[in-house]
């Protein structure tokens, strides 16, 4: 078992490598650390099996880098298609009838098959020049803690199933984010078969593209001129590093009229600061929720207070604080901006209201 880091020399090349000899990696996605082999390949879906002591005849995803990957191993309805429009890359697992192109034994017994395109840049990168698709599930052994982290992993398996392991790509530990939703669309009414904080039959979708910081800031001043009411306004910033969150909490704020340095909250958790826009004076609170883990972390930071008449509140990592069942993001429907890394300055902009 060999551990790199993601981002280290020819990481890529070498988890290429892994996978065409039939060896397991472990890697990092937008939802917690999985688990992959070639899908396509008996003996590397017979040494997963083994890995997750999974119990027959219970069906495992794909990931796959694209729209056009996915076409290839199942057939995808105008449902489907649908939801792979507005929601993929992202934290949604679409079933749909297999092409049985894929091990047999990753498909239900209705001969349907989960596919993921993971809103993790690098990771479908690495499936891309691999040119085929790789299991998607879960790194940890079957009913243990979900692995946000290395550590969680390793210390929920035996001796047997770490050797199993060829190569493990660490990112560090993840943000604590829901699972992706299940949904069925093999039938005519979409089934859900797992809830995650997308549900695509709800949601009111806007996609945007960014070329640049100063399109991404300029998304988000329009958020504010279409948005902005005596009602507090709330907008859910997800997305990994370095995908555009805070250059947009910039473009807010230069809209509301702030002309302070809008900072990255990390290392204080929230950073506040008053405006008066268009002769209404309210104030942004832009917090860091990284490292809360609960609701009394977040009440000693006084968000309580923060969600008032006129105010502005924007939530980088809001996966943490989703899990919380706070009332103010039922009462005040708060918008989620989802952001996707295409390339060094392109993004896809998801805006959805409604969400929660």
């Amino acid at each position: 078992m060999e551990i790199i880091k993601v981002g280290s020399k020819n990481f890529i090349e070498k988890t290429i490598s892994v996978l065409s000899k039939n060896g397991i990696i472990i890697y990092p996605t937008e939802t917690c650390y999985g688990v992959g082999v070639d899908a396509t390949s008996t003996p590397a879906v017979t040494k997963l099996l083994k890995y997750k002591k999974r119990p027959s005849g219970k069906a495992i995803s794909i990931a796959v880098s694209d729209f056009e990957m996915a076409k290839k191993y199942v057939i995808l309805n105008n449902s489907a298609t649908k939801i792979y429009r507005n929601f993929l890359p992202g934290p949604v697992t679409v079933i749909s009838k297999s092409n049985n192109l894929t091990d047999p034994r990753l498909s239900s017994e209705k001969n349907t098959l989960g596919v993921r395109i993971p809103n993790y840049q690098i990771l479908r990168e690495i499936i891309s020049k691999f040119n085929k698709p790789i299991t998607s599930t879960s790194a940890n052994s079957s009913g243990k803690k979900t692995p946000y982290s290395i550590k969680d992993i390793l210390k929920n398996l035996s001796q047997n199933q770490k050797k199993l392991i060829d190569l493990i790509l660490d990112s560090g530990e993840l943000p604590v984010n829901p699972p992706s939703t299940v949904i069925d669309t093999t039938e005519e009414e979409l089934t859900i078969y797992r809830s995650g904080r997308i549900i695509p039959k709800n949601l009111s979708v806007e996609n945007l593209q960014s070329e640049s910081i100063l399109d991404t800031k300029n998304i988000g001043a329009k958020l504010i001129k279409s948005n902005f009411s005596n009602s507090p306004l709330i907008i859910l910033l997800d997305g990994e590093l370095g995908s555009g969150k805070t250059h947009m909490v910039k473009g807010i704020a230069e809209e509301l009229g702030i002309r302070q340095m809008v900072k990255s909250p990390t290392y204080n958790y929230v950073n506040e600061y008053t405006f008066d826009y268009n002769g209404v004076n309210g104030k942004l609170y832009h917090l860091d929720s990284w490292r809360i883990s609960n609701k009394a972390d977040l009440e000693s930071l006084g968000i309580n207070q923060w969600v008032k008449k006129n105010n502005v509140v924007a939530i980088e990592w809001p996966s943490v604080i989703l899990n919380l069942d706070l009332e103010f993001l039922k009462k005040f429907s708060p918008i989620f901006v989802e952001f996707v890394k295409n390339g060094e300055n392109e993004r896809q902009i998801r805006v959805s209201k409604n969400n929660l």
